[in-house]
């Protein structure tokens, strides 16, 4: 069983914070995007496989915004006006944002709400 670097990925499953994602992880993942999609007799595809290990090592997820971020060109609407010397980005070295950290975590949040209401769902049907 391999595991995966705990820093990328998802941070909770189901309100449980995790560490590393699994084999295992992502195998229980996909059987449950093939019940989702009506598949859970006939076993789980590679197309569910990649969504399971998209999902949670969080490459489906958004970009997170940055607010802050200055804008380019010229504040002013005038387009008399020469645009504005925007200058040059220097590379950062700090930790993680707090903000997007837990915009992430709230984007994580909701997307493994709507696959519990599509998991239960289908259970119902079934």
């Amino acid at each position: 069983m391999s595991t995966r670097d705990p820093s990328q990925g998802k941070i909770a499953i189901r309100g449980t914070g995790i560490g590393g994602i699994t084999d295992d992880e992502i195998m229980n993942r996909a059987t449950e995007l093939a019940s989702i999609n009506g598949r859970a007799n006939k076993g789980v595809t590679d197309d569910d496989l990649r969504q399971a290990r998209e999902e949670l090592l969080g490459q489906s997820l958004p970009a997170s915004t940055a607010e802050d971020s200055e804008g380019s060109g010229s504040l002013s609407r005038d387009p008399s006006d020469p645009p504005s010397l925007t200058g040059r980005q220097i590379p950062d070295h700090e930790g993680p944002d707090d903000e997007q950290v837990t915009e992430r975590l709230v984007m994580e949040g909701v997307e493994e709400a709507n696959h519990e209401q599509m998991l239960q769902g289908r259970r119902k049907r079934e």
